[in-house]
């Protein structure tokens, strides 16, 4: 879309939820509209208030903006880097940009060439950590930043906006606030944020887990609409329904009313659309098949899904939250060789600590969800390849993300939201809902939320019984007693298991193919193979591997040797 003049011109992918607000805004300086978009006034803001427009907008965004005029682009991604945004220099002054990896390499213009770094770090974690992608050369713009490229192609970035710093700005000191006034400003931003979300003109739905983030979501969402609302769930077939949480959705979905439907995903599901996942991931990961199915199941009723995605990042839900806290509390007072001789004297069954008390700093953030530390990295990719060499470890990834002087569970609230949750939640989940046309709102990663709860003090975060009690306690008259009172469950697949099932064929010639020769030693694949024909119990994280040699394949890209 380009403005009246023709000297802006603007790409846009997200949703704006407060455009209306802002279109009146425009409307009072001279601005006229020709359309009732958001991306209008994503645009109009631009040429009014330039970068300044980006604390303006309330949602989720990745747009590029080019003056003909100047010969610049502006490039920015909403806060949370809900909505991808990537880019890569060419030639000697040319720039490509995209909101999907696919899209650049489709351009012609870069090197289809992996970045040694990133599959290092792929292999830890199975998931690339952002700035960086799988390419050599391509880059994403970092959530809450703004990148501007002049005619010349020298390039200016700039954050806008971040957790950390815009909370303590809002809220310097809520270190008194009375625990039952918490509950009421939360519960008045969650219905406010769940109001905003909800503005469509296209049916609207809901992922519903059986989980309290979702059920929470769904709740709220049943309290402001006046028509039947939709929910969608994921299980597995009866060998495998342990793991899912089919149930505790229903149970939800039936106190609230919902017309709710159920994916039950089988391995000949996954062997089925195996290939389709590959394409739909846009950039390999362990993660999003169970995006995948909830969003081809969704799509069928509904354009738009509303999400708790973010609720055990902002609201301290994972049990982690509690053990860093214990560590930083109690053993970070002792030298840190005092806590490796004690680590020998102890098993972990003693103290289940030991692994997070012997290290500090970024190191300790390195052992979260880690799939293979640096040593085993060195096992798995032998004395053969190259492009191992010169590496540096995963811990400089969580360097940057450390925030001493805030407690414990607000750094590590910090440090997931721009890891785990940045690096492989948002960007899998955006892949694989956008491969089937639906749009997936974050409800709970609205910026005027996530301030606030963020700057709550860590006593009100955990409760020894409760889980997220912040969210529990503002929404009592919402969530039914039962989800509230049930375990905590990780959502699991049945990864390995379908690889040496309906998967097996497809595992073992990618782990005999050249890709994986060119990655792995020949002793570990042949590990690997073994494990596969015999079906013995093997680590998830073998998915993560055999995606990523199927994906370098199938999009044709070089590994270093």
């Amino acid at each position: 879309m380009s403005d009246s003049t023709d000297r802006y011109w603007i790409t846009y992918n997200g949703e704006v939820y407060n455009y209306r607000e802002l279109r009146l805004e425009l409307e009072e300086l001279g601005h006229y509209f020709v359309s009732g978009t958001d991306t209008e006034v994503v645009l109009k803001s631009y040429i009014q208030w330039g970068a300044a427009s980006l604390s303006r907008l309330r949602g989720m965004f990745a747009f590029g903006v080019f003056d003909r005029h100047e010969g610049s682009l502006f490039l920015a991604r909403d806060r949370f880097g809900i909505k991808p945004l990537l880019y890569s220099k060419f030639a000697s002054d040319g720039l490509v940009f995209a909101s999907e990896l696919k899209s650049i390499l489709a351009s012609g213009l870069v090197a289809r060439q992996a970045d040694p770094q990133s599959l290092w770090d792929y292999l830890s974690i199975g998931a690339v950590p952002q700035p960086a992608t799988i390419l050599a050369g391509v880059r994403c713009v970092p959530a809450g930043h703004w990148v501007l490229v002049d005619k010349a192609g020298h390039h200016t970035a700039r954050s806008y906006w971040d957790l950390a710093r815009e909370s303590a700005r809002n809220y310097p000191d809520l270190s008194r606030l009375p625990r039952q006034e918490a509950h009421r400003r939360i519960r008045a931003l969650l219905e406010e944020s769940t109001r905003l979300h909800l503005l469509s003109d296209v049916p609207v739905g809901g992922f519903l887990s059986g989980g309290i983030d979702s059920t929470a979501v769904v709740g709220l969402m049943s309290r402001q609409m006046n028509r039947g609302l939709e929910t969608y769930s994921v299980g597995f077939e009866s060998a495998y329904s342990h793991l899912d949480e089919l149930p505790w959705a229903r149970l939800a979905a039936d106190r609230l009313g919902t017309t709710h439907h159920e994916v039950v995903v089988t391995g000949a599901d996954v062997a089925a659309n195996y290939d389709d996942l590959i394409g739909a991931i846009d950039q390999p990961s362990i993660d999003g098949t169970n995006a995948y199915f909830v969003s081809r199941a969704a799509r069928r009723t509904v354009t738009v899904a509303l999400s708790g995605l973010g609720g055990d990042e902002l609201f301290a839900g994972y049990r982690h939250f509690r053990r860093f806290q214990e560590v930083r509390l109690t053993w970070d007072r002792l030298p840190l060789l005092s806590m490796r001789i004690l680590s020998k004297l102890m098993p972990a069954r003693v103290w289940p600590s030991k692994h997070l008390a012997v290290v500090r700093g970024s190191e300790r953030y390195a052992r979260l969800r880690c799939l293979a530390n640096e040593r085993e990295k060195f096992c798995m990719v032998g004395a053969g390849p190259s492009w191992a060499d010169h590496l540096v470890p995963l811990a400089r990834v969580y360097l940057p993300l450390l925030r001493p002087t805030l407690d414990a569970i607000a750094e590590m609230s910090y440090v997931e939201m721009r890891g785990y949750m940045l690096h492989t939640l948002l960007r899998d989940l955006d892949a694989m809902s956008m491969r089937h046309s639906l749009e997936v709102r974050p409800v709970l990663l609205d910026h005027c939320l996530a301030e606030f709860v963020f700057a709550l003090p860590a006593h009100l975060k955990l409760d020894a019984t409760l889980n997220k009690p912040l969210l529990v306690r503002c929404l009592d008259d919402v969530l039914p007693k039962d989800i509230v009172a049930r375990p905590k469950m990780g959502f699991e697949m049945p990864l390995f298991e379908w690889l040496a099932g309906p998967l097996k064929e497809r595992a073992l010639a990618a782990i005999d193919s050249p890709t994986a020769a060119k990655l792995f030693g020949q002793q570990y694949l042949a590990r690997v193979g073994a494990t596969l024909k015999s079906a013995a119990p093997q680590e998830t994280k073998l998915w993560a591997y055999i995606t990523l040699i199927n994906w370098l394949d199938v999009n044709r890209i070089e590994v270093p040797v």
